[in-house]
């Protein structure tokens, strides 16, 4: 039970009890009324206090409660009411200030989690195999999740009915199954004879278990497979460059490890993200001034100049260490190449966002939100790195 003090305005005679609960209290001239609130019910109590200082204070009425007489009920509620003048008003009641937040939290999360994930990223690319592919699929599977969660969104739909459950199950069994036909089969186009069976597979489903379908869903199908399975797969053609690498001493004394140009492309191209990632990260924070683009308008031009001239440092000095690529000019390249799909793969993932209405594809990552978030930069990559070995290269005679 609580009593709160009610300042009365009306003038109304001494000592009348007053019948009802909060909404029928009267404000009287020079009165205090104390409302009783319990859990069942509200009592309204009217208290006539003197209107000069030197006159005391009336004998306590009796209270009502819906009409009923409730005697005895509050004895002390006079000498309450005389100190109610006391009882601060609660909206004048100082408002508690919230702890400042410590500054570099999230930076130090983020750093923690991108460490791990590099960690973890590092390991797979190392060892190859089985593990590699592993780590491939389930960046596939968790991609195509949040994918289809934009999909669902209603500022992408539109109006048009949410992907089913049985379609997206489907697309997700065949961009996973992409990289493994990949790793399982090396040599050149039955990668690309997949995707089209794929494509053709979804795009029948779609017309049968989709009553009416829209064409705006049908692309967004295709997309999907091509954005979430086929580009991913391109990661798993590079590693499996079967090339010999140029000689390193470190690799050669690490059991099971095979010295290749798949190796040597895989880890340097994503070294090259790292570093643009990383590079227009800090540049942009600290020196930022001049908008890049609307589609995100955090990102900055002195942010993509220094993401450019990190991805080309570290392009170079892992050319200085492993030789690889051959000359100073292709390693340069590399940089360069690595630097522009990942810009644009992260301004593509952030078009996506902008009309699903979204902050994040996700929350799977602390300090990064979701896997595309994370990995949106890798996404092109993959396929110019396969690009860059089995084109570019050959093209300048290395």
């Amino acid at each position: 039970m609580y009593l709160r003090a009610v300042n009365s305005r009306f003038v109304q005679r001494r000592n009348q009890p007053v019948v009802g609960s909060r909404s029928n209290v009267p404000r009287l001239s020079g009165v205090v009324g104390l409302e009783v609130r319990t859990k069942n019910r509200n009592l309204a109590v009217s208290v006539s206090s003197a209107s000069s200082p030197s006159e005391g204070v009336s004998t306590p009425p009796s209270i009502s409660s819906d009409g009923a007489e409730l005697p005895g009920a509050l004895e002390a509620h006079a000498e309450l009411a005389s100190n109610a003048a006391e009882v601060p008003d609660e909206s004048s009641a100082p408002t508690a200030v919230p702890a400042p937040k410590k500054k570099g939290g999230g930076l130090m999360k983020r750093t923690i989690f991108g460490t791990m994930i590099f960690g973890i990223g590092f390991s797979a690319i190392l060892s190859g195999g089985l593990m590699y592919l592993a780590v491939t699929c389930l960046i596939t599977y968790q991609a195509t999740q949040e994918y289809f969660n934009f999909m669902a969104s209603q500022g992408i739909a539109k109006g048009a009915d949410p992907p089913s459950p049985l379609l997206n199950t489907l697309t997700t069994i065949l961009s996973v199954s992409i990289p493994i036909v990949c790793f399982l089969y090396r040599d050149q186009g039955r990668s690309g004879a997949i995707l089209s069976v794929a494509s053709f597979l979804l795009l029948v489903m779609e017309v049968i278990a989709v009553r009416r379908p829209k064409f705006i869903r049908l692309a967004s199908s295709l997309f999907g497979l091509f954005y979430c399975g086929w580009l991913p797969a391109f990661w798993v053609k590079v590693r499996m460059i079967s090339t010999p690498g140029p000689a390193l001493p470190l690799l050669d004394n690490l059991p099971g490890i095979q010295n290749t140009v798949g190796l040597f492309a895989t880890f340097i191209f994503t070294l090259c993200v790292v570093a643009a990632d990383v590079g227009a990260y800090f540049v942009g924070k600290n020196l930022g001034r001049t908008k890049l683009t609307d589609i995100s308008p955090k990102k900055t031009v002195e942010g993509a100049i220094g993401g450019l001239a990190s991805s080309v440092v570290v392009a170079l000095g892992m050319w200085k260490l492993t030789h690889w690529p051959p000359t100073a000019v292709s390693a340069a390249a590399l940089g360069i190449l690595a630097f522009v799909c990942s810009l644009f793969g992260d301004l593509i993932e952030s078009i996506m966002k902008r009309d699903a209405g979204m902050k994040d594809s996700g929350n799977l990552i602390p300090g990064h939100g979701g896997l595309l978030d994370r990995f949106d930069s890798y996404i092109f990559t993959g396929a110019a790195g396969y690009f860059f070995c089995l084109i570019v290269l050959p093209a300048m005679g290395l």
